[in-house]
């Protein structure tokens, strides 16, 4: 069954495994919660569990996965590249190489990171056209591309492989699952011209900036739902897995069966609330606050925000597992500075889909690996930085 494609989503708090037929129809899929998973010392490893349920079901062995991954080291470079022809060229024969080239420069420079992708913003002909796509037939002496890099610390990629290796599994291609997630959503959106999308992850937040549908900019801060969990417990002097539990209870019982003294519910909150004395103003508060300080670090301080915010607020729509926590009877400060808030309803199947999607998508073909280049030693590298 190699006709199957595996796509793994690696958080920090949960484990998404979908496998896909060569349709995109989900054949499979599972999912765990690793601190659960390593809580049971008897327990195997958790990514090791999810492979080997899923080979079992599937009668099949799962060796090469696609790994959707994020983190707060998370890097964004804009870069602009120009090539002047000696004759007319066609532009669908020249512009990957100018890809190619601008890759190989960010890589050569930035050797401490690793592409994971390369968006193409704009494409400027000699006469100074703005070309939607490059297969035109039209010919140009010199072409522009103003290109979007996103890169990821070769230290954490390495661990990665590592992890991965230790449980017998091949990675294929790393993506940003924050990227790859917005680039599916952003297709229920098609009519806004200005998009934030907001990922609240487990140890870290992701803000992806989108204009005319295009995407145009990446910030990323470690700061995200575990530290709303810490607030609370601080604040209120509570266990930290109880004040998680209580988090998310409170988020999806606050106007439903939460103050109902009569639910069964593991977590009552009307019980809690009169037992340990919390007050549900409080616990808002608390979650409010921190949220106000996620979006002020990852949109409102950010400088391609400022400078953008006076053409039109933008609407910001709320992914990732955080934002769960969130509804439209939140009062959050930054209101005024958008358009619209969105509370984007995401699930296993979605985030994974939003992965083979990527994968199987043109764009994600521009990226190419670059092979090592060998050893050289003092002198060279002496000889080679001054003969530039």
């Amino acid at each position: 069954m190699s006709n199957l494609n595996t796509v793994i989503d690696f958080g920090s708090k949960n484990i998404r495994l979908c496998v896909f037929d060569q349709s995109s129809e989900i054949i499979y899929s599972s999912n765990v919660q690793i601190a659960e998973a390593l809580e049971n010392k008897n327990s195997e490893n958790p990514l090791n569990k999810l492979i080997r349920d899923a080979e079992k079901q599937l009668s099949t062995h799962l060796v090469d996965v696609n790994v959707l991954y994020d983190s707060s080291k998370i890097n964004f470079i804009d870069f602009s590249i120009k090539k002047s022809f000696d004759h007319p060229t066609l532009i669908s024969k020249c512009y990957k190489s100018l890809v190619e080239e601008a890759n190989f420069i960010i890589s050569e420079n930035n050797f401490k990171d690793q592409v994971l992708h390369i968006a193409i913003d704009n494409m400027i002909v000699g006469d100074n056209r703005k070309l939607e796509t490059a297969f035109h037939d039209i010919k140009t002496k010199s072409l522009i591309l103003d290109l979007k890099f996103i890169c990821l610390k070769k230290s954490l990629i390495h661990n990665l492989l590592n992890k991965f290796k230790e449980n017998n599994l091949n990675i294929l291609n790393i993506y940003s699952s924050s990227y790859v997630k917005s680039i599916l959503y952003k297709k229920n959106f098609e009519k806004k011209n200005n998009l934030i999308f907001l990922d609240i992850g487990y140890q870290r937040t992701s803000a992806l900036f989108f204009y005319n549908n295009k995407f145009q900019f990446l910030n990323s801060i470690p700061l995200g739902g575990n530290n709303i969990t810490k607030d609370i417990s601080n604040i209120l002097k509570l266990d930290l897995n109880y004040a998680e539990n209580l988090k998310l209870k409170f988020n999806k019982d606050e106007y439903g069966i939460s103050l109902n003294k009569n639910s069964k519910s593991e977590i009552n909150l009307y019980r809690e609330v009169i037992k340990k004395n919390i007050s549900i103003d409080v616990l808002k508060q608390i979650i409010e606050a921190r949220v106000d300080e996620i979006i002020k670090l990852a949109v409102i301080q950010n400088n391609f925000f400022k400078n953008n915010i006076s053409v039109d607020k933008p609407c910001i729509i709320f992914i990732g597992s955080g934002s769960k926590l969130l509804s439209n009877n939140f009062n959050i400060d930054f209101n005024k500075d958008f358009s619209e808030l969105i509370f984007f309803e995401e699930n296993d199947s979605k985030i994974c889909e939003a992965g083979i999607n990527y994968h199987r998508s043109d764009e994600r073909f521009l990226v190419k690996n670059h092979k090592k280049t060998k050893k050289i030693g003092f002198f060279e590298k002496f000889f080679n930085l001054f003969s530039k």
